[in-house]
């Protein structure tokens, strides 16, 4: 049995992208959801409360899962509690990008803020917090697909280990079947 934790990724009430998968059929999983009142940004803040949230559950190992921008929230929680994180799923996130056009600001104060927290630019710091048996998967999707490339490049460049499945015909969405290839090649 498998616990996957689910970072949300929209607002509550907002299903533009679907929702958080409740099962995944012949998949030996408990899925648990990390829950917030509104549309949130992972910024330091923001993971200290999700942090807190999946600690409260006891729960050990987990596989983190984070889809468009909480898949930022997935590579950064996984940098601070590497303790827990058995592997971290990321799919079709801004993982490259500078600062994007869509509302950040409540979140991040300004552009060197935004940059601290990118994927792209702590890569050496997710390398030196993960344990070797850590296992990393990323997804690419119709959205983000250059961006999750050039993070793998990245990744490659450093030596980090990890899966790349490049996938750019995969609609942006909770359930375009990427959560079932990223659990198959765990």
């Amino acid at each position: 049995m498998q616990n996957l934790v689910f970072l949300p990724a929209t607002a509550p009430s907002d299903e533009t992208y679907g929702s958080i998968p409740i099962d995944l059929p012949g998949h030996d999983v408990v899925i648990h959801k990390v829950s917030y009142p509104r549309l949130v940004w992972y910024n330091a803040k923001v993971r200290e409360k999700a942090i807190t949230q999946i600690r409260g559950w006891n729960l050990a190992p987990v596989i983190l899962i984070g889809f468009s921008k909480s898949g930022l929230g997935a590579w950064n929680i996984t940098r601070e509690m590497p303790d827990l994180v058995r592997a971290t799923i990321v799919f079709d996130a801004p993982v490259a990008s500078v600062r994007p056009s869509w509302d950040i600001d409540a979140f991040y104060a300004d552009e060197a803020s935004w940059q601290e927290d990118l994927p792209l630019h702590t890569i050496p710091a997710f390398a030196t917090a993960v344990p070797a048996a850590h296992r990393l998967v990323l997804v690419s999707g119709e959205n983000f697909h250059d961006e999750m490339k050039t993070s793998s490049d990245a990744l490659n460049d450093a030596d980090l280990a990890h899966t790349f499945l490049p996938r750019p015909q995969l609609e942006h969405h909770w359930n375009s079947g990427w959560i079932e290839e990223a659990l198959d090649a765990l």
